[in-house]
């Protein structure tokens, strides 16, 4: 199962959604991908994660319209990444999220020529809006964008058991 939905959200909902990554902290990690691989630091916020919200106010107003639209029956983590401009395409290691069966879903939040890179060569570039559901076990990678200041995107691990 690997899925593209564009326009994934009512136009209306985006707008709201997006509006409040305005506002919102971020927190800066050296590394990336599984945590080991420092070749591109990226900003973080946490909405979910350890069995609990971690950001009540943000879980709720863009979490929420995004799971509202998936079909699950556990969310096991749910964080927002934000990648700067570093004016050169750097390729992250491939990894998965988390060793545990879960599915991915990930979702973008403005386009620019950053993309999702999975081991088989397939690349997923970022556009606003747009979901991509993939099985946590395909080892992929984030790569940075240099068309734009910042790329964000929401990383969600779900799983159907």
């Amino acid at each position: 199962m690997f899925k593209v939905i564009e326009n994934f959200l009512d136009k209306e909902i985006f707008k709201k959604v997006k509006k409040e990554l305005d506002n919102i902290p971020w927190y800066y990690s050296e590394t990336t991908g599984d945590g080991n691989d420092y070749s591109n630091f990226l900003f973080y916020h946490s909405l979910y994660g350890n069995k609990k919200v971690e950001s009540e106010y943000y879980f709720n107003s863009i979490l929420m319209p995004v799971l509202g639209k998936l079909n699950f029956n556990y969310l096991n983590r749910a964080k927002l990444n934000l990648y700067t401009n570093r004016d050169k395409h750097i390729k992250t290691s491939f990894h998965i999220d988390t060793k545990e069966p879960h599915i991915v879903a990930l979702f973008a939040f403005n386009t620019n020529n950053g993309y999702t890179e999975f081991e088989n060569k397939t690349k997923v570039h970022s556009k606003e809006n747009t979901l991509i559901l993939f099985p946590g076990h395909l080892t992929h990678r984030s790569i940075n964008q240099t068309d734009k200041n910042i790329r964000i995107n929401l990383n969600i691990n779900l799983k159907d058991v």
